[in-house]
């Protein structure tokens, strides 16, 4: 039987460690003044602006405001969408008809100025080409979201894997690609660790603006890592009048956590600055024993800008999220030889660091703009374990890049409604990796760096409102591998005279092998790192047709995908631990279907599904992609808009999974049973600037493994308050008045 990657849903140099053990045992609201609402957002939300769908230089959103006042609890607030999810873009912003309603509000008008001001880089979601699903801060709060993964949980073509606990590695896959093919970045930079995916679980939400979910290849906007998609991460920037956010709770698995956030800022300079932490004794993740697996996190966050000329702006990110935590480890307990997770002493600890500073000049009146950019990750995690033998790992990977952008907007003279955007890119980014061992076998090191250059060129454009077209070219330079060059194309049409519009997109994406695979060593293990691997490619498209009503109160979405991969890395486990890049052509391919409804003003419902058909080369299902996933969304706003009910319940299918045989060295496929998990979330607005509020989570006490012989979740309740206080004597200043 063919040795398959991923055994267990942990990171690579986890399989590594547990394969060493095995073998060792073998062998807020706010304070407002009674003329306003209590409500974190303070004005009616724009349709979303997609920025993850272009490298062109993004360009702010001049908004025009209107005034209107009335007495605290007189709102009529409508819901939060339950999913602003789109094949294509289809579905507005979650909360654009206002979620939270406030009495004193900006009508913001859609984006259809002329000037090069007036227009954003981004496309508004609804006339993208490329799928994209955005999830908004009013639907993390809605839904009372503490870890990003769990508001990506069976979106279209998403799919969510965690082992064990909200410490445990989570891993995210988009249309059935490894997890290792989802690109994630945090406010532009990209903090895929040297593994090459992205663990999750040291995402937390406090500071999340929006989360931009593309589907398809995207290495020609990214380069490498894009194969199946990428989550694009947006924090907030902080504009507004002087306020200071706290928030509190507590609940099962004596668990208690809070945030404590202070922002301010106008166009001219802004800033925010968050602090978050949560600690939990957690549950046993083991389905035997009986030894609780405990966790505590921490973030702290920064970004803010400061305009030092008329046209010449500075632009700031820092991030630093930590966690620690405690594990179990695998043993071959059952009788088959197959592998089990037992309770251990084991425990982790991770950290994940990133900064960004950017200039951006404005030129020729605003119609050129250009950017000069420096990010740099640092991603580091420490393992103790405590299983059949004692080890200790070390690994630390660091990336910097540095990149300059420039983008012109072209109008049409004598023809209305015609524009274009040229956007160049130039970047050099620079990879590093360091690893220290220690345990039974002895001790052992290695490191490796690697470079390249790419230089990326974009065209789009917009016809009449009716017609959006985009198409990318990269080129990278790399020192380690062959150069290599990626496209992307795609369009949006609305057909005249229907509520009918058509999208799509092709590309070819590209997935360098990671640091790990080339570099890491593990002789305990038997693992050689293999120097000699090539890339990995893949040619993706989709097509799909949105039906809407003229107001987009009442929409559906259909879109079919297919897409191959080449050269896969994989892992052979006996008698060599070791990465190779398989011969054969993987294939997947599947439907995505999403839509929402407004009921009424106060309700709204979403939905989506997922049809995937993920196949090996040699034609065997892939593990973790179940055939069949879903989610439906339910908002409610009550209490003239105090009061908010959400409920979210998400379906993942059965899937395959692969054992690991402590005896023949194998890999076993086993099946996972299908669940379903919901997730109720109240609010209400007591006071002005008191807001209690309180979720289940696994509502059902749904027994499941999203990995096979985890235990998943078990029920559990929380309660809080959040605490808001707006300083009313800067909201003038912070609307440039």
């Amino acid at each position: 039987m063919k040795q398959q990657k991923q055994i267990q849903s942990i990171a690579p140099h986890r399989v590594i460690l547990g394969v060493m053990s095995i073998a060792a045992l073998a062998t807020g609201a706010q304070t407002l003044s009674a003329q306003e609402v209590v409500a974190d957002a303070t004005d009616f939300l724009p349709e979303i602006v997609v920025e993850g769908t272009t490298i062109a230089v993004s360009k702010d959103i001049k908004t025009k405001k209107k005034k209107a006042t009335s007495n605290y609890g007189q709102a009529t607030g409508t819901p939060s969408q339950a999913s602003s999810s789109s094949s294509g873009g289809s579905g507005d912003v979650a909360g654009a008809n206002n979620a939270n309603q406030t009495d004193t509000y900006d009508s913001t008008e859609e984006v259809s100025g002329t000037a090069a001001q007036d227009v954003p880089s981004g496309q508004l979601l609804k006339n993208q080409g490329n799928s994209v699903t955005v999830v908004t801060s009013q639907q993390l709060k809605a839904q009372q979201v503490r870890h990003a993964a769990d508001a990506l949980r069976s979106l279209p073509g998403v799919y969510v894997s965690r082992s064990g606990g909200p410490q445990s590695i989570t891993s995210v896959r988009i249309r059935g690609a490894e997890s290792n093919h989802t690109l994630v970045l945090i406010d532009g930079v990209e903090v895929n660790a040297a593994d090459g995916a992205f663990d999750f679980s040291n995402l937390t939400t406090e500071d999340i603006e929006k989360i931009e979910v593309l589907r398809g290849p995207q290495s020609a906007l990214y380069s490498s890592g894009a194969l199946g998609g990428v989550i694009n991460i947006t924090t907030k920037s902080g504009k507004g009048p002087l306020t200071i956010r706290v928030r509190g709770e507590a609940g099962s698995h004596t668990t208690h956590g809070g945030a404590v956030q202070i922002s301010a800022g106008n166009d001219n300079i802004h800033g925010i600055v968050t602090l978050s932490g949560r600690k939990t004794d957690g549950y046993n993740l083991s389905l035997q024993g009986s030894e609780d697996d405990g966790a505590r996190f921490s973030n702290f966050a920064f970004s803010g800008g400061v305009k030092i000329l008329p046209n010449v702006k500075l632009d700031a990110t820092f991030r630093s999220s930590k966690t620690d935590a405690e594990r179990d480890d695998f043993d071959g307990t059952r009788a088959n030889g197959l592998n089990d997770l037992v309770d251990t002493a084991s425990r982790f600890n991770s950290e994940l660091r990133i900064g960004r500073v950017a200039a951006t000049v404005d030129t020729l009146d605003g119609l050129w703009r250009h950017k000069i950019e420096f990010s740099g990750m640092e991603s580091e995690l420490f393992d103790d374990g405590r299983g059949g033998f004692v080890s200790t790992a070390n690994f630390v990977s660091e990336r910097q890049l540095y990149s300059y952008t420039s983008t012109l907007q072209l109008d049409t003279p004598g023809i209305a409604g015609v524009r274009h955007y040229v956007t160049a890119r130039l970047d050099h980014q620079r990879e590093t990796y360091e690893q220290q061992n220690a345990s039974a076998f002895g001790a052992s090191s290695a490191s490796g760096d690697r470079q390249r250059t790419g230089v990326a060129g974009e065209i789009r454009g917009e016809y009449n409102n009716i017609l959006f077209l985009n198409a990318a070219l990269r080129h990278d330079d790399n020192d380690s591998f062959d150069d290599f060059t990626t496209w992307n194309v795609s369009g949006s049409l609305k057909v005249p005279q229907t509520p009918l519009r058509l999208h799509g997109s092709v590309g070819k994406g590209v997935k360098y092998p990671s640091l790990l695979e080339l570099f890491g060593n593990f002789p305990g293990a038997g693992f050689v790192s293999n120097p000699d691997l090539v890339p990995e490619e893949s040619l993706g498209w989709d097509a799909g047709i949105e039906l809407a009503t003229p107001d987009r109160k009442a929409l559906i979405d259909v879109t079919y995908f297919s897409q191959n991969l080449k050269n896969e890395i994989d892992f052979s486990f006996f008698p060599l631990f070791t990465s190779f890049n398989r011969t054969g052509e993987s294939k997947r391919e599947g439907v995505e279907i999403a839509g929402h409804v407004d009921l009424t003003n106060a309700v709204r419902i979403g939905a989506s599904y997922t049809y995937l058909k993920a196949r090996e080369d040699d034609g065997s299902q892939e593990v973790r992609r179940p055939r069949h996933s879903g989610r439906a969304d339910l908002n409610y706003s009550f209490a003239e808009g105090l009061g908010n009910l959400n409920v979210a319940t998400a379906y993942n299918g059965e899937m395959l999974d692969l054992a690991f045989n402590n005896f023949t060295f194998a890999a076993v496929p086993v099946q996972l049973d299908e669940y379903w998990l919901v997730t109720a979330a109240a609010s209400y607005k007591v006071s002005p600037g008191i807001e209690i509020y309180g979720r289940v989570e696994n509502l059902l006490d749904e027994k499941y493994s999203e990995v096979f012989s985890i235990d998943g979740a078990p029920i559990a309740a929380y309660a809080g308050v959040r605490l808001t206080y707006v300083e009313e004597q800067t909201r003038a200043w912070s609307e440039g008045r």
